[in-house]
């Protein structure tokens, strides 16, 4: 039984027992308060606690997937193959405008980049 599998039945269990989420919005909720707990970890420098509450972070997510009726790994496979063609997509524009050192350009700079990778893929789609 792989991860998803696994998460799943529980998952299942859970629903089942009536431990579960009446509304999406509630699962946004604790995704956000989730994500708090990972801004404290990551001050705190402790690597364990900080992995801890990104696993929280990863389930409550795939809570949400779940929740929503996706299929865990199809939605995976989707936004991996979303982000690479992005990130495809954001070097062929870095490439046609001529940009060299990219890495040292600001990160506002990056992201408008970015940002232009999403609309073209958009509009070509």
């Amino acid at each position: 039984m792989d991860v998803f599998e696994k998460f799943l039945k529980d998952h299942n269990i859970s629903k089942d027992f009536g431990f579960y989420w009446s509304d999406p919005l509630e699962i946004i909720h604790h995704i956000s308060l989730e994500l708090d707990e990972v801004k404290a970890e990551l001050v705190s420098k402790d690597r364990r606690a900080l992995q801890d509450e990104l696993g929280d972070v990863l389930h409550a997510c795939f809570t949400l997937i779940a929740f929503c009726e996706f299929d865990a790994h199809e939605t995976l496979e989707f936004a991996v193959k979303k982000i690479s063609r992005r990130f495809e997509m954001l070097k062929k524009i870095v490439v046609e405008d001529g940009v060299c050192g990219f890495a040292n350009l600001p990160r506002e700079t990056k992201l408008l980049y970015w940002e232009r990778a999403k609309r073209r893929l958009l509009d070509a789609d």
